[in-house]
């Protein structure tokens, strides 16, 4: 089964405030408002291990009220957590509990050595970038990982398109990749 160097994730936090941020569950169907959400236990569960190759990276996005456990789920899925590799000023604010909030942050997480061969290593973590439709990333993250490893074997985790050089992963999108195949357990 094929293995990746680089896994790119953006995944449907499920927020405990009573109020969903989805369309529809991934898990049972049930409408709400924007796509379907997975709590951190099912987020835990993914065969993310099994995909990754013995020397790989995960960019993963972590939403604020989560930044905890969303290192719990970059451990669970096999990697350590090693710094913050993206900031996206979003150029608009929402209402936050403590301050306005108007940033993501994007962390990586690493699994043995950092993927060789490197490409670019001087790609910025900050961007500003208006923000579009709800949750999309900007395009201009993804291209900087790919300048940074050109070569490796990538997928992009609860993807909403497919990408050139790109297997990918998600409820919106036809997938290259059926995770069922890694693992009995898969949502």
């Amino acid at each position: 089964m094929k293995k990746y160097d680089i896994i790119y994730a953006d995944p449907a936090w499920q927020y405990d405030s009573g109020r969903s941020l989805a369309k529809k569950s991934l898990l049972d169907g049930v409408s709400n408002e924007h796509y379907g959400t997975m709590t951190i236990d099912e987020l835990k569960k993914l065969p993310i291990k099994d995909i990754a190759n013995e020397n790989s990276l995960c960019f993963m996005w972590l939403v604020s009220p989560k930044v905890d456990l969303g290192i719990e789920v970059l451990k669970d899925w096999g990697f350590t957590f090693v710094t913050i590799a993206f900031i996206w000023h979003k150029q608009r604010t929402n209402l936050g509990y403590y301050t306005m909030s108007e940033c993501e942050i994007c962390v990586v997480g690493k699994k043995g050595k950092i993927p060789t061969p490197r490409g670019s290593r001087n790609e910025r973590q900050f961007l500003s970038e208006l923000r579009t439709k709800h949750s999309k990333k900007p395009d201009e993250i993804r291209n900087r990982i790919n300048k940074m490893f050109p070569e490796q074997n990538k997928i992009e985790l609860f993807a909403r398109q497919r990408y050139e050089n790109w297997d990918a992963w998600g409820n919106e999108v036809e997938g290259s990749v059926n995770l069922e195949q890694y693992r009995s357990y898969c949502p």
